[in-house]
């Protein structure tokens, strides 16, 4: 099985070094390079096309989020995680937008950070502990949902409130078991859901349910 390779992007050096340390014990990775600004990071990306890019947000010059929005635009199929100090809201909800596939703390532990992008490499989403309670810290409650689904007339009052634990980062099982419904009624929720919206990914439903106010940030 071929090894996930990984570009580590931020501007300070014992970062970098850090990072690359902590990944080197994973046989299932190979760190390809290292880059300590946006621009040198996207020259990289061309070289050297890595499967993930370990992206801060706070570098001189192009930020991280920029960064990632070009990535996106260049480089399609590239996975970003943003590796930061930065957990408000504002830059959680920037860097969603700008379409990275996680978001963990600078603290966040090895093992979860190996976890982190094998689940991107999956196709999956991944939002660190620190990062879900930001984001979900929000949630609106059942009145908001009807308000909701009458502003989204498409979707129904369920359709509305399996989007919103979509969105929140549970698995199918998990939102059966909280609504009270079939692991299968869940996936034909989410398929419909999809189909009306005209969406593609998890990761678009969780921008679609932000736009919407169907979650929020504070």
């Amino acid at each position: 099985m071929s090894k996930i390779s990984i570009l580590v992007v931020d501007d300070h050096s014992l970062v970098r070094e850090g990072v690359i340390t902590m990944l080197s014990i994973y046989d299932d990775f190979t760190i390809i390079g290292e880059a300590e600004s946006g621009e040198e990071a996207l020259q990289k990306i061309s070289e050297q096309a890595p499967d993930v890019v370990l992206l801060d947000i706070n570098m001189p010059g192009m930020n991280g989020i920029e960064t990632a929005k070009r990535i996106g635009a260049e480089h399609e199929g590239v996975r970003i995680i943003i590796l930061s100090m930065e957990v408000t809201q504002d830059h959680i909800s920037e860097a969603i937008k700008a379409g990275v596939a996680g978001y963990l703390a600078k603290d966040t532990k090895k093992d979860i950070l190996a976890e982190a992008i094998r689940k991107v490499m999956q196709g999956e989403q991944y939002f660190g502990q620190k990062i879900s309670q930001v984001i979900f810290k929000g949630f609106y409650n059942q009145s908001k949902g009807e308000r909701v689904a009458n502003e989204n007339k498409d979707l129904s009052k369920r359709e509305v409130e399996v989007l919103r634990q979509i969105a929140s980062g549970l698995s199918n099982r998990e939102i059966a078991d909280k609504l009270f419904i079939s692991i299968r009624t869940v996936d034909a929720h989410r398929n419909h859901i999809m189909q009306k919206l005209g969406l593609k990914s998890t990761a678009q439903l969780v921008k679609y349910a932000i736009r919407e106010k169907i979650i929020e940030l504070d």
